[in-house]
């Protein structure tokens, strides 16, 4: 297992961690790995990883350069906004709000905040102007996305928005990327359990204030893809509802919440039976929610996953586990039973309607060994990091009961600087992936 101790240092102008002593043999690997780290975005990191492949540098070295990490310049605090153009021409906007005591010298908690109301039309051809922070809480770097009738939460434009805003903000700002902690009010906590479904790796938990998922699986919602409860439970949740709320009362998301109980999510329920569809309840909830993000930082390897996914292009990964092909085998496990029905009054009812085929992964780690359940996949990934696994001993993949790999998985550069190019995460390095074919 590779341990970094750092201590912080200034450097023409930034703040970088400052790397072991003799990380780094040779300037042409250092000056490789400086452009690389120095990259605006996950592309243009993607096309300096050569260079550093090339340098001569070693995985070893590699990893405690990456671990690290970039050098940050100072930023001015307050308010600013940012732009990203979606794959269909969408532009959204989005406001970074950076605290007056923010310096790079220190890596600081991130609050992604989704604002309700979001399927309102575009003011003036632009999103709704940003509103007061109703759920302002302790200090960290804040995120507001604005969203509007064409660029729902749940539409892939602001999935690609989700996907780039924290890619853009850990490579401009000393983030600490296990405090990295999604919520939203109304609409946008209906968007907090999309994101859970879909995107789980980036998040420490999600907080969902005042909505109900089942909105989603209203076909008017459009939401982008086919939706898992299951997948929530690779993150905690806390969720507030109001018992007078007439949109999403206690009565219709109490059921949800006992479903995903159930199926083993971690959920913290702060019921307000006197609240409405409001933040009314906040200065008295405050603490306990501050609570809960200060005891659920993200474990960036968890020693257990399950994600189900329809796709291979996207939404399929979770952490270490990546899904590549989907399509039924024989040795299909059918006790993975689907996590898609909640009680109502008289029986039971279907939480989300899915019209293709799908593939779901439980899979739990131990040690070196990884023991596997499959239902609708053929081919899965699991990527390995030496803070979890001896990487110089074998190691063991048991899937549906049958031992499929037993040997040692080689270490390779252009894997550790593929997967973290991708994910601009000093604590989620993997120097290994292991292609799996369930047969």
């Amino acid at each position: 297992m590779i341990r970094l101790a750092a201590g912080v240092c200034v450097v023409a102008g930034t703040v970088a961690v400052a790397p072991v002593a003799g990380t780094l043999v040779q300037p042409r690997a250092e000056q490789a790995m400086e452009r690389y780290l120095q990259a605006p975005d996950a592309a243009a990191a993607a096309a300096a990883a050569e260079a550093v492949a090339q340098s001569g540098i070693g995985v070893a070295q590699a990893v405690a350069r990456l671990r690290a990490g970039r050098s940050y310049a100072p930023m001015p605090s307050g308010a600013s906004t940012i732009r990203f153009t979606s794959s269909d021409g969408t532009v959204i906007e989005t406001l970074i709000d950076v605290p007056a005591a923010y310096t790079p010298g220190r890596r600081w908690p991130v609050r992604v905040q989704l604002h309700g109301g979001v399927s309102r039309p575009a003011a003036g051809g632009d999103a709704r102007p940003p509103g007061p922070n109703r759920i302002q809480g302790e200090e960290a770097i804040y995120l507001h996305p604005r969203g509007h009738g064409r660029a729902e939460w749940w539409h892939l434009n602001q999935f690609e928005n989700m996907v780039a805003l924290l890619d853009r903000v850990k490579r401009t700002y000393n983030v600490d990327e296990n405090l990295v902690y999604m919520t939203g009010v109304s609409d946008g906590a209906t968007g907090a359990y999309f994101y859970a479904m879909k995107l789980t790796t980036p998040f420490s938990a999600f907080l969902p204030l005042n909505g109900n998922m089942r909105v989603l699986a209203t076909p008017s919602t459009r939401a982008n893809g086919q939706l898992y409860a299951g997948n929530m439970v690779n993150k905690p949740l806390f969720i507030v509802n109001g018992g007078r709320d007439p949109l999403y009362p206690l009565s219709a998301v109490e059921p949800h919440v006992e479903m995903l109980s159930g199926a083993g999510a971690a959920v913290m329920f702060r019921p307000q039976p006197e609240a409405g569809h409001d933040t009314s309840w906040w200065p008295a909830e405050r603490a306990q929610f501050e609570r809960f993000v200060r005891e659920h930082p993200r474990d960036p390897h968890p020693a257990f996953l399950s994600w189900e996914s329809e796709r291979t292009d996207r939404y399929n990964r979770a952490h270490w586990l990546v899904i590549d092909q989907l399509g039924r085998r024989p040795g299909d496990d059918t006790a993975l039973t689907d996590v898609n029905t909640f009680g109502v009054e008289g029986g039971s009812q279907r939480m989300f309607v899915r019209t293709w085929p799908s593939g779901r992964v439980d899979v739990r780690r131990q040690g070196n060994r990884f023991e596997a359940r499959t239902r609708g996949v053929s081919a899965f990934r699991l990527l390995l990091s030496p803070e979890v696994v001896d990487l110089a001993a074998p190691i063991t993949v048991v899937v549906n009961n049958s031992v499929l790999f037993n040997a040692v998985v080689p270490e390779d550069l252009r894997t550790l600087l593929h997967w973290h190019a991708r994910d601009a995460d000093r604590r989620m390095l993997f120097t290994a992936e292991l292609p799996i074919r369930v047969p």
